[in-house]
Protein backbone atom coordinates (compact mmCIF):
# COMPACT_ATOMS: atom_id res chain seq x y z
CA UNK A 1 0.00 0.00 0.00
CA UNK A 2 0.99 3.64 -0.37
CA UNK A 3 1.74 5.57 2.83
CA UNK A 4 3.19 8.99 3.60
CA UNK A 5 6.20 8.47 5.86
CA UNK A 6 7.83 11.41 7.65
CA UNK A 7 11.45 11.01 6.52
CA UNK A 8 12.89 14.31 7.70
CA UNK A 9 11.74 17.64 9.11
CA UNK A 10 9.17 19.14 6.75
CA UNK A 11 9.12 16.23 4.32
CA UNK A 12 6.76 13.30 3.88
CA UNK A 13 7.79 10.66 1.36
CA UNK A 14 5.27 8.39 -0.37
CA UNK A 15 6.43 4.80 0.07
CA UNK A 16 5.12 1.31 -0.62
CA UNK A 17 4.78 -0.66 2.61
CA UNK A 18 2.82 -3.78 3.60
CA UNK A 19 -0.87 -3.51 4.44
CA UNK A 20 -1.28 -3.73 8.25
CA UNK A 21 -2.09 -7.18 9.56
CA UNK A 22 -4.94 -7.44 12.04
CA UNK A 23 -5.51 -9.83 14.90
CA UNK A 24 -8.85 -11.37 15.85
CA UNK A 25 -9.85 -8.28 17.85
CA UNK A 26 -9.03 -5.62 15.25
CA UNK A 27 -10.49 -4.09 12.11
CA UNK A 28 -8.71 -3.22 8.85
CA UNK A 29 -9.87 0.03 7.26
CA UNK A 30 -9.37 1.34 3.73
CA UNK A 31 -8.91 5.08 4.21
CA UNK A 32 -11.04 7.40 2.07
CA UNK A 33 -10.16 10.82 3.48
CA UNK A 34 -8.16 12.20 6.37
CA UNK A 35 -8.22 15.74 7.73
CA UNK A 36 -5.07 17.76 8.36
CA UNK A 37 -4.69 19.11 11.88
CA UNK A 38 -2.52 21.90 13.29
CA UNK A 39 -1.61 19.65 16.23
CA UNK A 40 0.49 17.59 13.81
CA UNK A 41 2.10 20.60 12.13
CA UNK A 42 5.03 20.87 14.60
CA UNK A 43 5.60 17.11 14.32
CA UNK A 44 6.01 17.58 10.55
CA UNK A 45 7.86 20.90 10.61
CA UNK A 46 10.32 19.85 13.33
CA UNK A 47 10.63 16.19 12.38
CA UNK A 48 9.36 14.94 15.73
CA UNK A 49 8.08 11.59 14.41
CA UNK A 50 10.64 10.47 11.86
CA UNK A 51 9.78 7.22 10.01
CA UNK A 52 6.19 7.34 11.25
CA UNK A 53 2.80 7.75 9.58
CA UNK A 54 0.74 10.68 10.84
CA UNK A 55 -2.97 11.37 10.38
CA UNK A 56 -5.68 11.01 13.04
CA UNK A 57 -8.84 12.39 11.41
CA UNK A 58 -9.83 9.68 8.90
CA UNK A 59 -12.97 8.32 7.36
CA UNK A 60 -12.75 4.89 5.77
CA UNK A 61 -14.44 1.69 4.66
CA UNK A 62 -14.04 -1.51 6.68
CA UNK A 63 -12.07 -3.99 4.59
CA UNK A 64 -11.64 -6.86 7.03
CA UNK A 65 -13.02 -7.73 10.46
CA UNK A 66 -11.28 -9.86 13.09
CA UNK A 67 -12.96 -13.10 14.13
CA UNK A 68 -13.87 -11.80 17.61
CA UNK A 69 -15.30 -8.45 16.44
CA UNK A 70 -19.04 -7.90 16.68
CA UNK A 71 -21.18 -5.01 15.47
CA UNK A 72 -19.14 -4.14 12.37
CA UNK A 73 -18.88 -5.74 8.93
CA UNK A 74 -16.96 -5.29 5.70
CA UNK A 75 -18.30 -2.30 3.77
CA UNK A 76 -19.28 -0.21 6.81
CA UNK A 77 -18.09 3.39 6.56
CA UNK A 78 -16.52 4.53 9.82
CA UNK A 79 -14.79 7.33 11.66
CA UNK A 80 -13.29 7.39 15.13
CA UNK A 81 -10.12 7.68 17.14
CA UNK A 82 -7.72 6.25 14.58
CA UNK A 83 -4.03 6.81 13.92
CA UNK A 84 -1.57 6.33 11.04
CA UNK A 85 -4.20 7.38 8.50
CA UNK A 86 -2.12 9.19 5.87
CA UNK A 87 -2.01 5.83 4.12
CA UNK A 88 -4.24 3.63 2.01
CA UNK A 89 -5.00 1.36 4.99
CA UNK A 90 -4.95 1.57 8.76
CA UNK A 91 -6.27 -0.64 11.55
CA UNK A 92 -8.17 0.00 14.76
CA UNK A 93 -9.78 -1.45 17.85
CA UNK A 94 -13.58 -1.59 17.26
CA UNK A 95 -14.22 0.32 20.50
CA UNK A 96 -12.65 3.35 18.80
CA UNK A 97 -14.92 3.29 15.74
CA UNK A 98 -18.34 4.67 14.90
CA UNK A 99 -20.46 4.03 11.81
CA UNK A 100 -21.25 7.02 9.61
CA UNK A 101 -24.82 7.29 8.29
CA UNK A 102 -25.24 7.31 4.51
CA UNK A 103 -26.58 10.88 4.41
CA UNK A 104 -23.34 12.27 5.89
CA UNK A 105 -20.61 12.88 3.32
CA UNK A 106 -17.01 11.76 3.71
CA UNK A 107 -15.78 15.23 4.68
CA UNK A 108 -18.63 15.69 7.15
CA UNK A 109 -17.56 12.35 8.60
CA UNK A 110 -14.24 13.86 9.75
CA UNK A 111 -15.63 13.86 13.27
CA UNK A 112 -12.60 13.77 15.56
CA UNK A 113 -12.32 17.59 15.76
CA UNK A 114 -16.01 17.88 16.52
CA UNK A 115 -15.81 15.33 19.33
CA UNK A 116 -13.16 17.57 20.92
CA UNK A 117 -15.23 20.73 20.44
CA UNK A 118 -18.43 19.21 21.77
CA UNK A 119 -16.54 18.00 24.83
CA UNK A 120 -15.26 21.54 25.36
CA UNK A 121 -18.75 22.98 24.94
CA UNK A 122 -20.17 20.59 27.53
CA UNK A 123 -17.51 21.63 30.02
CA UNK A 124 -18.25 25.35 29.77
CA UNK A 125 -21.41 27.08 31.06
CA UNK A 126 -23.79 27.48 28.10
CA UNK A 127 -26.62 29.27 29.87
CA UNK A 128 -29.07 31.04 27.56
CA UNK A 129 -28.60 34.79 27.73
CA UNK A 130 -24.86 34.56 28.39
CA UNK A 131 -22.39 36.43 26.22
CA UNK A 132 -19.68 34.38 24.51
CA UNK A 133 -16.41 35.48 22.95
CA UNK A 134 -14.09 33.55 20.71
CA UNK A 135 -10.42 34.56 20.33
CA UNK A 136 -9.01 32.88 17.21
CA UNK A 137 -11.24 32.06 14.24
CA UNK A 138 -9.59 29.12 12.51
CA UNK A 139 -11.35 25.81 11.97
CA UNK A 140 -11.64 24.88 15.65
CA UNK A 141 -12.63 28.41 16.58
CA UNK A 142 -15.36 28.57 13.96
CA UNK A 143 -16.60 25.18 15.08
CA UNK A 144 -16.86 26.36 18.68
CA UNK A 145 -18.56 29.53 17.45
CA UNK A 146 -21.34 27.44 15.90
CA UNK A 147 -21.85 25.65 19.20
CA UNK A 148 -21.77 28.83 21.32
CA UNK A 149 -24.14 30.82 19.14
CA UNK A 150 -26.90 28.34 19.89
CA UNK A 151 -26.90 29.64 23.47
CA UNK A 152 -26.30 33.39 23.31
CA UNK A 153 -24.60 36.46 21.89
CA UNK A 154 -21.25 35.75 20.22
CA UNK A 155 -18.23 38.00 19.77
CA UNK A 156 -15.34 36.90 17.52
CA UNK A 157 -11.77 38.22 17.54
CA UNK A 158 -8.98 37.51 15.05
CA UNK A 159 -6.10 39.35 13.38
CA UNK A 160 -7.11 38.35 9.83
CA UNK A 161 -9.87 40.07 7.87
CA UNK A 162 -10.79 36.82 6.11
CA UNK A 163 -11.15 35.02 9.45
CA UNK A 164 -13.49 37.74 10.70
CA UNK A 165 -15.52 37.49 7.48
CA UNK A 166 -15.81 33.75 8.14
CA UNK A 167 -16.91 34.41 11.70
CA UNK A 168 -19.70 36.68 10.45
CA UNK A 169 -20.73 34.01 7.93
CA UNK A 170 -20.95 31.38 10.65
CA UNK A 171 -23.08 33.50 12.94
CA UNK A 172 -20.95 35.85 15.05
CA UNK A 173 -22.95 38.86 16.25
CA UNK A 174 -19.88 41.10 16.50
CA UNK A 175 -16.34 40.79 15.11
CA UNK A 176 -13.17 42.69 16.02
CA UNK A 177 -9.46 42.73 15.48
CA UNK A 178 -7.54 42.47 18.79
CA UNK A 179 -6.77 46.19 18.97
CA UNK A 180 -10.39 47.08 18.21
CA UNK A 181 -12.13 45.14 21.00
CA UNK A 182 -14.43 47.65 22.78
CA UNK A 183 -13.47 48.65 26.29
CA UNK A 184 -16.78 47.27 27.58
CA UNK A 185 -15.44 43.77 26.87
CA UNK A 186 -12.12 44.31 28.64
CA UNK A 187 -11.49 43.94 32.37
CA UNK A 188 -7.75 44.27 32.92
CA UNK A 189 -7.59 46.33 36.09
CA UNK A 190 -9.65 47.20 39.15
CA UNK A 191 -12.36 49.79 38.50
CA UNK A 192 -15.83 50.69 39.67
CA UNK A 193 -17.39 49.08 36.61
CA UNK A 194 -15.66 45.73 36.94
CA UNK A 195 -18.86 43.74 37.46
CA UNK A 196 -20.68 45.22 34.45
CA UNK A 197 -17.83 44.74 31.99
CA UNK A 198 -16.32 41.74 30.28
CA UNK A 199 -17.77 38.61 28.70
CA UNK A 200 -19.41 35.70 30.53
CA UNK A 201 -17.57 32.93 28.66
CA UNK A 202 -14.44 33.37 26.54
CA UNK A 203 -13.01 30.55 24.41
CA UNK A 204 -9.36 30.86 23.36
CA UNK A 205 -8.68 29.03 20.08
CA UNK A 206 -5.53 30.71 18.80
CA UNK A 207 -2.92 28.56 20.52
CA UNK A 208 -0.52 31.40 21.41
CA UNK A 209 0.48 33.62 24.34
CA UNK A 210 -1.11 36.68 22.72
CA UNK A 211 -4.50 35.00 22.31
CA UNK A 212 -4.39 33.68 25.89
CA UNK A 213 -3.56 37.17 27.15
CA UNK A 214 -6.46 38.80 25.33
CA UNK A 215 -8.90 36.06 26.32
CA UNK A 216 -7.88 36.51 29.95
CA UNK A 217 -8.61 40.23 29.72
CA UNK A 218 -12.00 39.75 28.08
CA UNK A 219 -13.54 37.32 30.56
CA UNK A 220 -15.58 39.03 33.25
CA UNK A 221 -14.90 38.59 36.98
CA UNK A 222 -16.16 35.15 38.04
CA UNK A 223 -16.59 34.28 34.35
CA UNK A 224 -15.18 31.29 32.49
CA UNK A 225 -12.12 31.04 30.26
CA UNK A 226 -12.07 27.91 28.10
CA UNK A 227 -8.76 27.01 26.43
CA UNK A 228 -9.41 25.04 23.25
CA UNK A 229 -6.28 26.20 21.42
CA UNK A 230 -3.37 23.80 20.95
CA UNK A 231 -0.60 24.78 23.40
CA UNK A 232 1.40 21.55 23.48
CA UNK A 233 4.21 22.88 21.29
CA UNK A 234 6.09 26.12 20.87
CA UNK A 235 7.41 26.39 24.41
CA UNK A 236 5.98 27.96 27.53
CA UNK A 237 3.18 30.52 27.61
CA UNK A 238 3.27 33.81 29.50
CA UNK A 239 -0.01 34.66 31.22
CA UNK A 240 -1.06 37.31 33.72
CA UNK A 241 -1.83 34.94 36.58
CA UNK A 242 -2.32 37.90 38.90
CA UNK A 243 -5.18 39.16 36.72
CA UNK A 244 -6.75 35.71 36.44
CA UNK A 245 -6.46 35.21 40.19
CA UNK A 246 -7.85 38.64 41.01
CA UNK A 247 -10.87 38.18 38.75
CA UNK A 248 -11.60 34.74 40.29
CA UNK A 249 -12.23 33.25 36.86
CA UNK A 250 -12.81 29.58 36.15
CA UNK A 251 -10.22 28.24 33.69
CA UNK A 252 -11.02 25.10 31.69
CA UNK A 253 -8.49 23.20 29.61
CA UNK A 254 -11.02 22.01 27.06
CA UNK A 255 -9.17 18.97 25.75
CA UNK A 256 -10.65 15.49 26.09
CA UNK A 257 -8.55 12.54 27.24
CA UNK A 258 -11.32 10.14 28.37
CA UNK A 259 -11.67 7.84 25.39
CA UNK A 260 -15.16 6.42 26.16
CA UNK A 261 -16.47 9.93 26.80
CA UNK A 262 -15.02 11.21 23.55
CA UNK A 263 -16.59 8.36 21.61
CA UNK A 264 -19.95 9.46 22.98
CA UNK A 265 -19.34 12.91 21.53
CA UNK A 266 -18.81 11.35 18.10
CA UNK A 267 -22.45 10.26 18.29
CA UNK A 268 -23.54 13.74 19.34
CA UNK A 269 -21.64 15.28 16.43
CA UNK A 270 -23.46 12.96 14.01
CA UNK A 271 -26.84 13.98 15.44
CA UNK A 272 -26.01 17.70 15.15
CA UNK A 273 -24.87 17.30 11.55
CA UNK A 274 -27.98 15.30 10.66
CA UNK A 275 -30.14 18.01 12.23
CA UNK A 276 -28.27 20.63 10.15
CA UNK A 277 -27.21 22.51 13.26
CA UNK A 278 -23.56 22.40 12.19
CA UNK A 279 -22.32 23.70 8.83
CA UNK A 280 -19.38 21.37 8.33
CA UNK A 281 -18.96 21.17 4.54
CA UNK A 282 -18.45 24.92 4.23
CA UNK A 283 -15.54 24.77 6.66
CA UNK A 284 -13.54 22.09 4.84
CA UNK A 285 -12.20 24.13 1.98
CA UNK A 286 -9.05 22.59 0.50
CA UNK A 287 -8.65 19.11 -1.00
CA UNK A 288 -5.26 17.45 -1.58
CA UNK A 289 -3.99 14.11 -2.85
CA UNK A 290 -1.71 11.96 -0.69
CA UNK A 291 1.21 12.96 -2.93
CA UNK A 292 0.50 16.62 -2.02
CA UNK A 293 0.71 16.07 1.75
CA UNK A 294 3.73 18.36 2.22
CA UNK A 295 1.83 21.16 0.47
CA UNK A 296 -1.20 20.43 2.63
CA UNK A 297 0.87 20.82 5.80
CA UNK A 298 2.53 23.98 4.53
CA UNK A 299 -0.92 25.45 3.88
CA UNK A 300 -1.92 24.70 7.47
CA UNK A 301 0.42 27.52 8.46
CA UNK A 302 0.37 29.76 5.40
CA UNK A 303 -3.42 29.70 4.96
CA UNK A 304 -3.94 30.49 1.26
CA UNK A 305 -6.94 32.58 0.31
CA UNK A 306 -10.19 30.93 1.32
CA UNK A 307 -8.50 28.36 3.56
CA UNK A 308 -10.26 27.10 6.69
CA UNK A 309 -9.39 23.41 6.79
CA UNK A 310 -7.75 20.95 4.42
CA UNK A 311 -8.20 17.23 3.90
CA UNK A 312 -6.47 14.45 1.99
CA UNK A 313 -8.49 12.39 -0.48
CA UNK A 314 -6.82 8.99 -0.47
CA UNK A 315 -9.46 6.83 -2.17
CA UNK A 316 -13.02 6.88 -3.46
CA UNK A 317 -15.71 4.60 -2.08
Amino acid sequence: MKAAILKEAGHFEIMDIPVPEINSNEILIRVLVCGTCMSEYPQWREGQRINEILGHEPVGIIEEVGNNVRGFKSGDRVSGLLQNAFAEYTKADPSLLIKIPDEISDVEGILEPWSCLISGAHRMPMDYGYSFALVGCGYMGLGMLQLMKQAGKTIAVDIRDESLDNARRFGADEVYKPDQVPVKYIVDQWNNEMFIKGVDVVAEAGGGSHTLELAGKMVRPHGTLSIIGFHQSGGRRDIDMGLWNWKAITVINAHERRVPVQMGYFNEAIHLIQAKRLRVKEMITHKYNLEDLNKAFSDLKEKPKGYIKGYIRIAEK
